[in-house]
């Protein structure tokens, strides 16, 4: 029972009335937690063990995964591997396909939408053409696909695969996001870690994403001594660099084909459809006034009302408006039947990843050592 002088105290304060309600939420499901690690655990040691059955195959399996819900950035880790291996080697990528509205093993093509093999693997596809992409629920269904290929692929990416043990991948990247802390986080449904901690020895190499590009080496040595990541489990910090904005109608060309010339000093109505949207919006400050800003579910699916909406938040605003949102909504966004105003009014901001502390020679020789070693 709170104190009267607490509960105006909370009530004058709406972010404390928020993180009040956010703990008081979190305590509440904390039970259902204990035992939804309980069943993580279960379900780990049946694998460890031989129980449950992995998979092994005869080619080098990278698999880049996460241990929490929301985004991490994977999808720019996975392109990141993508860009160093496609130019020496036959490349796969496995996927779930998560958001697509379609059943079963499908291949990806340049002209395949998000709603038959999802937002990411489409995404992967349109900038990687030569790149063999295969979306399945049941991914060792996937892999029979790939092998059974007349040109089968040298390596093979899973995407979204800590968690899917069917399949034992060689070299497994765990992707952390550095806003939201392994170690202040509890397991659904009271926090976001799918799986207790313990898992994160299964790893290989721990990526901890969205650094500051001016992280300091003794604020990342407090993060990995939280963290308790040892040896032989490697550690690595990276950042996300925001490129300069390109128009949708260039989605899926070469990076510099930047031709179109971003309007000096606009107004912006940002949008976003991504799991944790905060750094986005925070980049978007950076190119111009922010007028507008509209946020939807991870994966979102945009409707013809979205659309419409849109249109006529441009109609209400000046002329030097723009739509700017993420690569990964603009893949999605490139599908729909868009006006002439919206095809020439939407941008999107390109992203890529960077190994911080000079240490990307270091991981790129811990890839090559797996890939030429198996």
């Amino acid at each position: 029972m709170l104190h009267k002088e607490n509960q105006v105290a909370i009530a004058g304060h709406p972010l404390k009335l928020f993180s009040f309600m956010r703990w008081t939420l979190r305590l509440f499901l904390y039970p259902f937690s204990v035992i939804f690690c309980l069943i993580a655990r279960i379900r780990n040691l049946f694998y460890d063990k031989g129980i449950f059955k992995s998979i092994s195959y005869p080619i080098p399996l990278i698999s880049v995964g996460n241990i929490t819900v929301g985004g991490t950035g994977k999808t720019p880790m996975t392109e990141y591997l993508i860009r160093y291996l496609i130019p020496h080697y036959r490349c796969a990528l496995l996927s779930r396909g998560y958001g697509r509205k379609t059943k079963g093993p499908l291949e990806a093509t340049t002209d395949s939408t998000s709603l038959t093999v999802g937002d990411e693997p489409l995404q992967l596809k349109l900038k990687f053409p030569e790149l063999k992409v295969i979306v399945a629920e049941k991914r060792v269904s996937g892999m029979d696909i790939l092998l059974n290929n007349s040109t089968p692929p040298e390596i093979v990416i899973l995407d979204d695969a800590f968690q899917h043990r069917a399949i034992n991948p060689g070299l497994s990247i765990l992707v952390t996001d550095y806003f939201r802390p392994l170690y202040n986080d509890f397991c659904l449904p009271a926090g976001n870690l799918r799986e207790p901690l313990t898992g994160l020895k299964r790893a290989n190499i721990v990526i901890v994403n969205k650094c500051p590009s001016n992280l300091s080496s003794d604020q990342a040595k407090k993060i990995k001594e939280k963290m308790g990541i040892k040896p032989p489990v490697k550690i690595f910090f990276s950042s996300i660099v925001y490129l300069k904005p390109k128009p949708l109608t260039e989605l899926g060309q070469p990076l510099p084909a930047n031709q179109s010339q971003w309007p000096e000093k606009p107004s912006i109505i940002a949008i976003s459809g991504i799991g944790n949207p905060k750094p986005f919006l925070s980049e978007t400050n950076n190119f111009g006034k922010i007028i507008k800003t509209i946020t939807y579910p991870d994966h979102h699916d945009f409707t013809n009302r979205d659309l419409k909406n849109l249109f006529l938040a441009l109609n209400q605003a000046d002329s030097n408006t723009i739509i700017l949102t993420t690569e990964k909504d603009a893949v999605r966004l490139k599908q729909k039947p868009l006006n002439a105003l919206l095809q020439s009014k939407i941008w999107y901001i390109p992203i890529k990843l960077t190994i911080l502390f000079n240490q990307e020679d270091l991981f790129l020789k811990t890839i090559d050592s797996y890939v030429k070693g198996n």
